[in-house]
C-alpha cells in the first residue's frame, strides 16, 4: 500500500509541473515521455534489466504509448485552459469509459449501483463546469473538451496497459513504461513538426519542471503505482488512487490562487465520491 499511496501523491503534482512549465502542450509531453523512459532505463541498467526492454518491445506497448501520448496532449492542454484540478478531475471520469466497455465485452448491463456512480458523478462534473458554461469563455470550454478528451485517451490507455505489462520477470512493469514512454515520444515528434512548436526550453524554470514532470511524475510516478497495485485490495486502490486529482485541486488552490465557493466544492466532492464508488463497482 505504501509503493500505491507514495505514487499517487507524486503523480498529483505532475499538472504542477506542466503549469509551471508554461510550454505548448505537445512539447510538455515530448518531454515528459522522453525524461521519463530515460530514467525508467538508467533504473533497468542499474538493476541488471536492461534487456527486459527487448521484451517489453511488442505491440501492445506500442498501441499502449499511442493512447498515452494523445492523452498527455489533451491533459497538458486542459491545464493551460482550465487548470491542473479541473483538468485531472475531469480526466479520471476515465472510469465510467473503462466500465461501460466491459460492459459491452461481458454483453450485459452495468450494475445498478455503477449507473448511480455515474449519476453522482455527472452531478458533480455539472456543479463544477456545467453552470453557465455558455457564458463561460471561449478558452475555458475548450479546456473542458480537452479533459472529457483526456478521459476517453485515458481510459484507452488503462485498457491497453494490462497487455502492455506482461509476465516477464520483477523488471516487467518498469521495461514496458519505459518502452511506452519512449516511444510515446516518437509518437509526438510528428505532432511538434506539424505544430510547428520548439523544443528549446525559454527559461530554466521550463527545464526544472520538465525535468521534474518525467523524472519524478512519469518515472518515479507511474513505476510506484504500476509496481503497488499488485497487492492492495480494488476498493482501497480506488480510494488510493483519488489522492492524485484531490491533490491536484488542492494544488491548484495553494500555488495558483484558483477560486472556489461552496458549491465548485460540492461538485467536486461529488465527482471524487462518484469516480470512486465508479472504480470499486469496475471491479
Amino acid at each position: 500500500m505504501g509503493q500505491l499511496l507514495f505514487g499517487a501523491v507524486i503523480i498529483s503534482f505532475s499538472a504542477v509541473f506542466v503549469k509551471l512549465a508554461a510550454v505548448a502542450p505537445a512539447v510538455s509531453a515530448f518531454y515528459r515521455l522522453l525524461f521519463g523512459g530515460l530514467t525508467l532505463l538508467v533504473m533497468l541498467a542499474a538493476t541488471g534489466n536492461l534487456s527486459a526492454v527487448r521484451r517489453a518491445v511488442a505491440w501492445p506497448a506500442l498501441a499502449c504509448a499511442f493512447f498515452f501520448s494523445a492523452d498527455l496532449l489533451c491533459w497538458h492542454a486542459s491545464i493551460i485552459y482550465i487548470g491542473p484540478g479541473l483538468a485531472t478531475l475531469v480526466g479520471n471520469f476515465q472510469v465510467f469509459l473503462i466500465t461501460l466497455v466491459a460492459a459491452i465485452q461481458a454483453r450485459r448491463l452495468p450494475q445498478a449501483g455503477f449507473l448511480a456512480a455515474m449519476g453522482l458523478a455527472m452531478a458533480g462534473l455539472y456543479l463544477v463546469v456545467g453552470r453557465g458554461f455558455a457564458e463561460q469563455t471561449p478558452e475555458f470550454r475548450l479546456g473542458v473538451g480537452y479533459g472529457l478528451a483526456t478521459a476517453v485517451f485515458y481510459g484507452l490507455f488503462i485498457l491497453t496497459l494490462k497487455k502492455a505489462v506482461t509476465d516477464g520477470g520483477r523488471a516487467a512493469p518498469m521495461a514496458a513504461m519505459a518502452v511506452l514512454s519512449l516511444a510515446g515520444a516518437v509518437f509526438l515528434a510528428p505532432v511538434l513538426l506539424v505544430r510547428g512548436d520548439s523544443l528549446a526550453l525559454p527559461t530554466a524554470t521550463a527545464l526544472v519542471s520538465l525535468l521534474g514532470l518525467g523524472v519524478i511524475g512519469q518515472g518515479i510516478g507511474w513505476l510506484a503505482i504500476s509496481t503497488g497495485l499488485a497487492g492492495v485490495r480494488p476498493a482501497l486502490a480506488g480510494l488510493i488512487l483519488l489522492l492524485q486529482p484531490t491533490l491536484s485541486y488542492v494544488w491548484d488552490v495553494l500555488f495558483f490562487g484558483k477560486t472556489t465557493g461552496p458549491v465548485e466544492l460540492a461538485g467536486v466532492a461529488l465527482a471524487l465520491a462518484g469516480i470512486y464508488l465508479g472504480s470499486v463497482r469496475r471491479t
